[in-house]
């Protein structure tokens, strides 16, 4: 080797990446024919279609469309006794259909985007060919179909996210001899040579590598077989060099995250699961190492549905340890906007779906990929059993990178589950060495820990693993150079990892992802409908397992489960955070309507007359109260009339309406603007639409502390990269006031509610704005309606608030968490956009102010400004996101002392849960309540039927962040209680007596009580 070490590794690289043209020497044309189709049709239905003949070239048509390929082949004389394979390349994704069975998927290609990053690893080695058979006879017929979908892994997009033309045809459709030999001979070169590159200059087994690869390219003449064994030979003492004891352990598994909608609609991300189980069925049968997972119960349900051989064959694979379910979630959520319900609703249909289709429960939450994890989750996932947590998004934070790979995450009640972040970086990994390499580099726990976990494989449609990634993990197992790596199930991984690690530093509260902090507020009609749906099936689950005790309409479990996993489908991480294209949100509005009519139809079922009309008139009204504490409102009624009603506690009572009270708001108008004022509050606001003072009348304290600005404002959205994802702190730079309003009008004045009407104009958007008080709230209240045309703007309601404090407090699932209002480190400033559900609170000692919503979820507070997200205008992926009319209410809620003592989280609760008024059934009905607890401080928040058993469930949690004691009250008829976990799996007894139990909650502790009669 007389050469520069460079130029000689350079020279290796070459000679063999040149073997590369020998594993295809004979190729041979097949016979096409096509059938297309504008809609997604099942294999029976298509193969019985007009096929015309087709060939090379054959355009595939416009995005979404479907092409169906008759291929018919016969075998060369050259194929005799050799392997054959079907090389098909479109550009596009595909599946092979053999005897009414998928087999395979083909993929090509990934997109990079504008900021040079990539959306999933790029296919180096793209799947573009099948085996057909391994010893084929010449004359053998072929016959078979190809399904195609026209469109890439990410549909079609260019480098700004936009969609483009389509142009998608038939390169290449051959059958071709395959020479095992040279495939063999290429990879025991490629690994060592890959290996050299990843190693530095100075490692002695870099120089061990680069002689010994040198003499191998000597030794080699590729138009010359019989050189091909000692070649060959050469590599085996390379290959044969073992690690020392106490190289860093990696376990790699199989992996292809399929995002069940993102830039493509749902019917596509079902016919993706297809093509990458399919394949990775089939790679089985070449590769007896190789292990396979996949979370997502949702998508295993679509395969047993739509796919039933395949299914089949899934399960058995499930049944051999090697087809590995994950995750324990219905589908991988987002983390931030579900309610805690809904996240208690992932696990429980998630893993029950694991449990009765395969037999198993997954022992860890994997969720990779979403943006933020509640610090409620810990409790929610070890109240499923589950101990482990794996992601690796967090690796993408903009200002601070996560400082450890293995730790133990605490949530809100001290929950502590054992956590794994691949130091890889990715769940796309393609098992080069370098990236092998790099995953030891990165790992930030060597003092601690001494396994990781690698996940490799090609996701979104690009069919997980390829047989390149395989070749490799094969020879990789335990080669110097190279850290130990073998091909485990995750299982064996938490088992190792938990048992080698020591002393590991515990990380308490969220886990906040400082970047797509825009996904709290992008798509603003999703997320509405998506509280809304939240609210009614906790509403009718109530109704319904009360009502279904004294009555001969059953339960109706399946119904209710039915619209429970619709519902939690649509929370997906790139659903309902609003960063997928406009076909998807076209699909979850049509799942939003369809959760809506049937709640609507299932309540008419328990509740008599739901849609008769009331009035103030009526000498009885029947007033239906599903919280779990008693409420006294004014409400408005069918004829626009009102008047005053109150409702025990989760239960109903008959009443004539109350039209004149001692309590009454006032209305007061002069040339600097309007008065309104109750027992409570004296809002003034001037003619231009400024709220200048809101008085709080019982601590005499003001509330507003500047207006000169006003309260709604519009910013300039531009983040540098992800459109609907992203908000970047620049932002908060460039402000624009709305206002002033173009017009003020008294709107309503009334004993029991006055409300002024505020018009503005901005740009092409128009804002219609009520502020309202009634005659016993506690709270001013907004209600806008927005035409919102603007592009790259982002609209949010803001006050500032004669309050100074470090820190305010957002409700999150069954909790909440304090947050920093200043910018002193590097951390802080990342939280200038947060996540919260219906309330937020910003308090000094003595006195504070609350903010509700009925649908929004992003807000900042910082300095004494309070500020909730409304509207975004993001351009991609969907150019129509946010674009068109909404309708949300929002309410300031100042209060004296601190907002436990306030009552804050009841007037969150009553703010987004109306009364349910209708006409009493007649003179004698009386007056239920179901349920009654006697402490504020613990929420009874879910009251349902027990999934599999006629048992009552409670679930309860400490909301205020300190040990209660509550006493929970029932006059239905059960006789015994017992505590269940989240699984619904009953645990000890408790005391029950007399209708009466009591529990004492540490702080944040969810309780799950089961009722048996």
């Amino acid at each position: 080797m007389l050469t520069h070490p460079e130029i000689t590794a350079k020279r290796i690289d070459l000679a063999i990446e040149e073997i590369r043209t020998r594993f295809y020497p004979h190729r041979t044309p097949v016979s096409l024919a096509v059938f297309k189709s504008k809609t997604r049709i099942p294999y029976a239905e298509a193969v019985l279609q007009p096929f015309t003949p087709s060939g090379p070239g054959e355009n595939l048509g416009a995005l979404w469309d479907t092409s169906w390929f008759h291929v018919q082949a016969v075998v060369p004389p050259a194929g005799e006794g050799r392997e054959i394979h079907f090389l098909w390349n479109t550009g596009a994704e595909g599946l092979v259909w053999i005897d009414g069975q998928p087999r395979q998927g083909f993929s090509i290609e990934a997109h990079t985007f504008r900021n040079g990053t990539s959306l999933a690893s790029p296919l180096k080695d793209p799947r573009t060919d099948f085996r057909l058979c391994m010893q084929a006879q010449a004359g053998q017929k072929f016959d078979f179909f190809v399904e195609c979908a026209a469109n890439a892994l990410f549909g079609v997009l260019d480098e700004h996210m936009q969609p483009k033309r389509a142009e998608f045809a038939v390169a290449q459709a051959e059958i071709a001899v395959f020479d095992r030999e040279a495939w063999d001979l290429y990879w025991d070169a490629a690994i060592l040579s890959q290996t050299l590159q990843s190693l530095p200059a100075e490692s002695p087994r870099r120089g061990q590598l680069l002689f010994g690869l040198n003499a191998f390219v000597n030794a080699l003449v590729l138009e010359d077989r019989a050189t091909w064994p000692a070649a060959r030979a050469l590599l085996q003492p390379l290959l044969s060099a073992r690690n020392a004891e106490s190289q860093h352990g990696l376990s790699a598994v199989g992996h292809a995250h399929i995002d069940t909608a993102w830039l493509w609609p749902l019917d596509e991300t079902k016919r993706k699961c297809a093509r990458t189980f399919a394949t990775a069925l089939e790679y089985m049968e070449e590769y007896p190492e190789y292990k396979f997972v996949c979370s997502q119960a949702q998508q295993y349900a679509w395969m047993k549905e739509l796919y039933p051989q395949l299914y089949t064959r899934i399960k058995q694979a499930v049944a051999a340890g090697r087809f590995i379910p994950v995750g324990g979630t219905w589908i991988e959520p987002d983390c931030n906007i579900p309610s805690g319900e809904s996240l208690v609703r992932q696990f429980l249909y998630g893993q029950r779906f694991f449990r009765e289709e395969f037999g198993i429960e997954c022992r860890e939450f994997w969720n990779p990929d979403v943006f933020g994890y509640s610090a409620a989750l810990p409790q929610i996932v070890a109240g499923f059993g589950m101990r482990y947590f794996l992601t690796q998004k967090l690796s993408w934070n903009q200002f601070n990178r996560p400082t450890h790979h293995t730790f133990l995450w605490e949530g809100l009640d001290g929950t502590q589950l054992f956590t794994h972040f691949p130091p890889a970086d990715t769940y796309n990994a393609d098992f080069t060495p370098w990236q092998l390499q790099d995953n030891v580099r990165k790992f930030k726990d060597h003092d601690r820990a001494n396994e990781s976990l690698y996940l490799f494989g090609y996701g979104d449609g690009g069919g997980g693993p390829t047989k390149q990634m395989l070749e490799i993990a094969k020879r990789a197992k335990d080669l110097e150079g190279l850290p130990k790596v073998e091909i485990r199930a995750p299982r064996d991984f938490w088992a190792r990892a938990e048992a080698e690690a020591r002393d590991l530093p515990v990380w308490i509260g969220e886990l906040y992802f400082e970047l797509h902090r825009g996904t709290y507020t992008s798509q603003a009609a999703n997320k509405k409908s998506n509280r809304r749906c939240e609210n009614l099936l906790r509403e009718i689950e109530c109704i319904a397992a009360v009502a279904s005790l004294h009555s001969e309409e059953p339960y109706p479990a399946e119904e209710l489960r039915t619209l429970w996993q619709l519902l939690l489908l649509n929370q997906f991480h790139d659903i309902i955070p609003g960063s997928s294209i406009t076909e998807v949100y076209e699909d979850s509005t049509r799942d939003y309507a369809r959760i809506e009519v049937e709640a609507a139809r299932l309540l008419a079922r328990f509740i008599d007359e739901p849609s008769a009309k009331t009035s103030a008139q009526n000498a009885r009204l029947r007033v239906m109260n599903s919280l779990v504490h008693p409420r006294r409102e004014v409400v408005e009624l069918s004829d626009k009339s009102l008047c005053v009603v109150s409702a025990p506690s989760c239960g109903f009572r008959a009443q004539n309406a109350e039209t004149e009270i001692a309590e009454k708001v006032t209305f007061r108008s002069d040339a600097s603007g309007f008065t309104l004022e109750n027992d409570h509050l004296r809002a003034v606001l001037s003619k231009t639409g400024i709220l200048t003072s809101l008085l709080h009348k019982a601590s005499g304290r003001e509330t507003i502390h500047s207006h000169q600005d006003g309260q709604l404002a519009v910013y300039e959205d531009k983040p540098l990269f992800w459109d609907a994802w992203d908000v970047d702190v620049f932002h908060l730079e460039k402000r624009s006031p709305v206002g002033p309003a173009s017009e003020a009008q008294l709107l309503e004045m009334h004993p029991l509610r006055c409300a002024v009407r505020f018009e503005y104009t901005y740009g092409s958007s128009t804002i219609t704005q009520v502020v309202s008080l009634t005659a016993l709230s506690q709270a001013l209240e907004f209600d806008c309606k927005v035409h919102w045309q603007e592009k790259s703007k982002f609209l949010k309601a803001e006050f500032d608030v004669d309050v100074r404090a470090p820190e305010a407090t957002y409700e999150i699932q069954f909790g909440h968490v304090k947050r920093p209002t200043h910018y002193n480190t590097s951390w802080d400033i990342a939280r200038f956009e947060v996540c919260g559900h219906r309330w937020a609170d910003f308090s000094e000692h003595g006195f504070g102010v609350a903010l509700l919503n009925d649908c929004k979820y992003g807000y900042g507070i910082h300095g004494r400004r309070m500020g909730l997200s409304l509207l975004r205008a993001p351009n991609a992926p969907d150019p129509k996101a946010d674009r068109g009319h909404h309708c949300f209410r929002y309410a300031l809620m100042p209060h004296a002392g601190d907002w436990q003592a306030a009552g804050v989280l009841r007037a969150a609760q009553n703010f987004n849960s109306p009364l349910r008024v209708l006409p009493a059934l007649g003179p004698d009905e009386i007056d239920h309540t179901f349920f009654a607890v006697d402490n504020p401080g613990v929420v009874l928040e879910t009251i349902k039927r027990a999934e599999d058993s006629p048992a009552m469930i409670l679930r309860l949690y400490e909301a205020f962040g300190g040990t209660q004691t509550v006493t929970v009250t029932t006059p239905l008829p059960f006789k015994s209680a017992r505590l269940c976990n989240l699984n619904e799996e009953p645990g000890e007894s408790v005391p029950f007596d007399g209708g009466r139990l009591t529990l004492t909650l540490k702080p944040f502790k969810i309780a799950s009580v089961m009722l048996e009669k």
